[in-house]
């Protein structure tokens, strides 16, 4: 890999990493994480029905895939936030 390729895809990667950061501290002072999931849930169901990438990569099934990879993983990380842990019980 040539040295301005590597350049920019860790740019990305660096972005990427920083708005799941924010991401995940916005999401963890929500007064409500029910409704924060309920709120990404349709906002998905939102960008499904629209483009949201650009048109020349609105064909990319490589892009589809990872765009579905990272939605279900932000999920998780929502339902995690959103159902409350058990604490064990003291015996």
């Amino acid at each position: 890999m040539d040295r301005t390729a590597e350049e920019i895809i860790c740019d990305l990667q660096a972005q990427v990493y920083a708005l799941r950061v924010a991401l995940r501290a916005l999401a963890q002072t929500h007064p409500d994480p029910n409704q924060l999931l309920k709120a990404w849930h349709e906002a998905l169901g939102e960008s499904t029905a629209g483009p949201v990438v650009p048109a020349y990569a609105r064909q990319s099934e490589y892009l589809a895939e990872r765009c579905q990879a990272f939605a279900e993983d932000w999920t998780a990380e929502l339902v995690e936030l959103a159902v409350p842990t058990r604490k064990p019980t003291p015996q």
